[in-house]
């Protein structure tokens, strides 16, 4: 459980694939496949486990991130303000529509009681990602001349916009919404073993 989304992640990269999308798919199939033949014991084990690896890393790339705006020598004058405003309007815009038409093509398929309601969409699109794994992709293509400098000064900033500010105001935007914790109908329970 541990160990097979890290070798997906190193044949993917071998091959020159996206490492990221063979962890998402691999994750899909250990859940589906893999967990509901591991008992109770072992899964709370995982559990802890994944969830302190997960925490480290984290951790890891938002120190990163933050070191990276003071330890890198950007391209500020280069670049200039206008070209982070029109790429936050259209993150901003990108987002919305995406978190919008998805939800409303799930819920074509959910039953009247589950589906996502317009305070769950807004708070979806203000919540969105924080630009961890954007700021990780954004080293990759940094050595790729002033284009990809560029791209990560802008990605930095917009990490940081979100992270320091939306993130600051997000709790009451949840609290406002309703949207804070999940009821006992919307939990999702580990089935017991069979």
């Amino acid at each position: 459980m541990l160990i097979a989304p890290y070798v997906c992640y190193l044949i993917a990269e071998g091959l020159e694939l996206s490492g990221i999308v063979s962890i998402l798919v691999n994750g899909i199939f250990l859940n589906y496949y893999a967990t509901p033949n591991i008992v109770r014991q072992s899964r709370k084990v995982i559990k802890i486990a994944v969830d302190t690896v997960a925490f480290v890393t984290e951790s890891m790339v938002f120190l990163f991130l933050g070191i990276g705006v003071f330890a890198i020598k950007h391209p500020f004058k280069e670049m200039g303000w206008s070209g982070f405003v029109i790429t936050t309007i259209n993150l901003n815009l990108a987002r919305y529509f995406n978190v919008y038409i998805v939800s409303f093509f799930v819920n074509k398929s959910r039953s009247e009681g589950s589906k996502i309601n317009g305070k769950q969409k807004f708070v979806m699109w203000v919540a969105g990602l924080r630009g961890a794994m954007a700021y990780a992709l954004a080293l990759d293509i940094a050595q790729e001349g002033m284009a990809g400098q560029m791209i990560l000064v802008i990605t930095l900033l917009y990490s940081l916009f979100t992270i320091l500010g939306i993130s600051s105001f997000l709790y009451p935007i949840m609290k406002y919404c309703e949207v804070t914790g999940q009821s006992e109908k919307d939990s999702v329970q580990i089935s017991p073993e069979q």
